[in-house]
């Protein structure tokens, strides 16, 4: 009867732990699996996440079973409320009575079962180059002081409490100055150690190049870590490159790519 009893309560045992284990392992993968994302990146790229895999929409059958279906819609990483959408060239937002939407800026449109947080934030001119100056130097360019581009942006993008630094830097599309190096570099700064996203350095003219910057910050998958869609526009009417970054095991990797 004692060795019944000790059998039972085992049993019972098990049944917790296993419960308990679902809550806390299966629960979440469970649910990842069952995560669907459509996210409008700019005006062409269309990115579609279903059981755990990123794939990119470009056929035209698929972009029209997109039009008139509802996204929450973001310009410039600011809300700017939840429309319905339409294809031609650009995307253009339209309320429930189909009356039109205006907006200028860069859209990001948002469409999940589960809740994505975009998270706002601001650019400025690089003032200290300590940081600069050492990736330059790794990568054996001289810092002659001559960018197309050079900003800062500070984000909390692991959400400890601390903001991580990311640079861009960048000498493509010069107008008034001939580099020998023509070079594009994404950053991270994180307690002091150099994070690189993006790195694109040749000896060619400048119209070969991509000029980046960052578009977002968001969520994706809800391990409280902002992914990074990083862009790059090229010269003339090639179409933006455009990127969803993320960071695992101190390091980023690109989840999706347009290209």
């Amino acid at each position: 009867m004692k060795k019944k009893k000790r059998y039972i309560i085992l049993l019972i045992i098990l049944i917790i732990y296993g419960i308990g284990m679902y809550y806390w392992l299966g629960k979440d993968n469970l649910q990842k699996e069952k995560t669907e994302i459509t996210l409008l990146v700019g005006e062409n790229t269309i990115w579609k996440y279903s059981a755990k895999k990123w794939r990119n929409t470009e056929n035209p059958t698929s972009v029209k079973k997109i039009n008139w279906q509802k996204f929450s819609i973001y310009v410039d990483n600011e809300k700017l409320g939840n429309y319905y959408v339409w294809h031609d060239d650009k995307w253009y937002l339209f309320t429930e009575k189909k009356e039109a939407i205006s907006y200028e800026g860069t859209l990001l449109g948002i469409q999940s079962n589960r809740k994505i947080k975009v998270k706002p934030f601001t650019e400025e001119e690089i003032l200290d180059y300590t940081y600069v100056n050492q990736v330059l130097k790794e990568n054996g360019i001289t810092n002659s002081g001559q960018f197309t581009i050079n900003t800062q942006t500070k984000v909390d993008i692991d959400n400890d409490g601390t903001e991580e630094e990311f640079y861009i830097i960048s000498n493509v599309f010069a107008l008034d100055f001939t580099p020998d190096t023509i070079f594009s570099i994404v950053f991270m700064v994180k307690e002091g150690k150099i994070y690189t996203l993006y790195n694109d350095i040749d000896k060619n003219r400048g119209e070969n190049g991509c000029k980046p910057y960052i578009k977002s910050f968001l969520d994706v998958d809800q391990d409280n870590q902002e992914e990074i869609i990083l862009s790059c526009g090229r010269y003339s009417i090639q179409e933006t490159v455009d990127m969803l970054y993320k960071l695992e095991n101190n390091q980023f990797k690109i989840l999706i790519s347009n290209q």
